[in-house]
């Protein structure tokens, strides 16, 4: 997934959230809202995708299938068609419009990239440099002389240590560090009154016990990461104020209902006292005050009932607005046996083809990583059939293996007019794997097009750029093939349901070991992943021995 794809979904779930926290905020325990926050943070910070088939997208998806009627296409005399499998060039004409868009060389950083790292940039100093301010006033601070304080302190002692001490350049109690946390009180505090001073102490424990600090880290992380998304501020603002809802409902907890009174007098007198302080620290009265005194008189002991109630909530709110949608692309059993039983009588007197893709490219796997690997090495592409092995070198030559690798041969190409293969294939391939848009504008910059016909009337078209290499396949009998080059991975099969053969495909990535693009490991681990995506995904695949 893209970082723009993960932050849409993450969006969905954050007003999920936001509708439920409207509702209960004041019904369920605190740390229900915490816990939902924190798989929203994961999804913003880890790309990995759970699948299920309760989430709503699979719903979606459901409905989009039921609402979409396959393409049928219609064949004059002009236009391509197929003979038992075999592509048919009709003459080229003229008349077709060829995109002019400019191109984006591959070495230059995409605006839309630059645009987000000066945006992550500026985000991540809005959070650092008030926090580096106020650590250098808070080494001002000094140890404070209460015999309370120290006894207490004694009493509630945490695995890590914890200083208490006083400053004049604070008016509220917050808390700050990690590893060793410091709780940091006003030197204008009234410490003769025990009954607040248990109080807050109680309450910024709270915080170091749970590393709010840390999580407040996290949270500010995914801010800046994701800047560009309102619901991501929002989420930070409203994780935050749970954080201090959370702490004062465990002091309620902790004080009995008895305290609620003057707890929340003794939020109110600190509030008067607020001033603006920096987002990396736990302040007693940090968040929204009518908030937290509405749940403070308002919190009660948990129930059992109320905490299975809070579980079954939360765990059916992560299962249908947290997890992606089952990729499987299913069709109704209808439609699919109809296609597969007339994509191969499609004959040159019949007059319409369905839009069935003969090639797929694997757009859910880590194909990014891998084209990047082949870029690193000597080569710009690499195809393998039962037949042949063939690989694009750095200075767009063309070599041919016949023998499994062992002997490679440089073969001779044929220079084709790129207007002319832009018509070509603008009428020949309607439904390519990949963007039909981007390679037009490519053929149209000064891409050059070289051809290269094989045995058993098999073409191939090299469109080669400063961009990279992509391969058009020409081929009378449909073999199974496996692609990778600047662009994408694909494969080819025979016949639908296609077949792709799992040793094939091993040979591939054996073809890959020995050009230097993939080391071994790198090759098994994700020659297991594709394998597994083709079995779990792919419907149209059927993975053979």
């Amino acid at each position: 997934m893209s970082l723009l794809e993960i932050s849409l979904s993450a969006s969905i779930f954050i007003l999920a959230i936001m509708f439920f926290r409207s509702l209960l905020i004041h019904k369920l325990p605190k740390m229900t809202f915490m816990f939902l926050w924190g798989v929203a943070l994961f999804q913003l910070l880890v790309p990995v995708s759970v699948h299920s088939q309760l989430s709503i997208f699979t719903a979606v998806n459901y409905l989009r299938r039921m609402f979409t009627v396959q393409e049928v296409i219609p064949i004059t005399e002009s236009s391509p068609f197929l003979n038992g499998g075999t592509v048919i060039m009709p003459p080229i004409t003229d008349n077709l419009t060829i995109p002019t868009e400019p191109l984006h060389t591959a070495s230059q950083i995409s605006p839309i990239v630059l645009a987000w790292l000066i945006g992550f940039t500026l985000c991540a100093l809005f959070f650092i440099i008030p926090h580096l301010r106020c650590r250098n006033n808070y080494k001002m601070s000094l140890p404070i002389k209460s015999d309370f304080i120290r006894k207490w302190h004694n009493s509630n002692s945490l695995w890590r240590k914890v200083q208490i001490r006083q400053s004049d350049k604070i008016l509220t109690p917050l808390t700050y560090g990690i590893f060793q946390p410091v709780v940091l009180l006003p030197k204008n505090l009234d410490y003769n009154d025990e009954k607040q001073l248990a109080l807050i102490l109680t309450h910024e424990f709270t915080h170091i016990k749970r590393f709010d600090t840390l999580k407040k880290w996290l949270l500010a992380a995914g801010v800046c990461v994701h800047w560009f998304n309102p619901f991501v501020w929002i989420m930070y603002i409203l994780a935050n104020r749970d954080i201090e809802l959370s702490c004062d409902e465990t002091v309620i907890w902790i004080f009995g209902e008895s305290m609620k009174p003057a707890y929340a007098m003794a939020l109110v007198r600190l509030e008067e006292k607020k001033s603006g302080l920096s987002p990396m620290i736990s302040n007693f009265s940090k968040n929204s005050i009518e908030e937290r005194i509405i749940s403070i008189m308002k919190t009660k002991k948990t129930s059992i009932t109320t905490m299975l109630l809070a579980i079954v909530i939360a765990a059916g709110i992560v299962t249908v607005f947290a997890t992606s949608a089952l990729d499987k692309t299913e069709a109704a059993p209808s439609v699919e046996s109809d296609a597969v039983e007339s994509a191969p009588a499609l004959n040159q007197g019949e007059s319409t083809i369905a839009l069935m893709p003969i090639d797929l490219t694997f757009t859910k796997s880590d194909v990014p990583k891998l084209i990047d690997n082949l870029i690193a090495s000597r080569y710009r592409a690499v195809y393998m059939d039962n037949e042949i092995y063939l690989r694009v070198m750095n200075d767009n030559s063309i070599q041919i293996s016949k023998d499994n690798g062992a002997v490679w041969k440089k073969y001779d190409t044929d220079g084709v007019d790129a207007k002319d293969f832009a018509n070509w294939l603008l009428k020949n391939d309607p439904n390519p794997g990949y963007s039909m848009k981007e390679i037009q504008s490519r053929l149209s910059n000064g891409a050059e097009v070289k051809h290269l016909v094989l045995e058993n009337e098999k073409e191939m078209y090299f469109v080669i750029d400063k961009n990279g290499v992509q391969i058009e396949l020409v081929q009378h009998e449909k073999i199974a093939s496996v692609l990778i080059d600047g662009q994408r991975m694909m494969v080819t099969s025979e016949r639908l349901p296609m077949l792709i053969s799992a040793q094939m495909l091993k040979s591939f990535y054996d073809l890959l070991v020995s050009n230097n693009i993939l080391t071994e490991t790198q090759a098994e681990q994700d020659y297991s992943e594709r394998i597994e995506h083709l079995k779990e995904n792919d419907t149209i695949f059927m993975v053979t021995k």
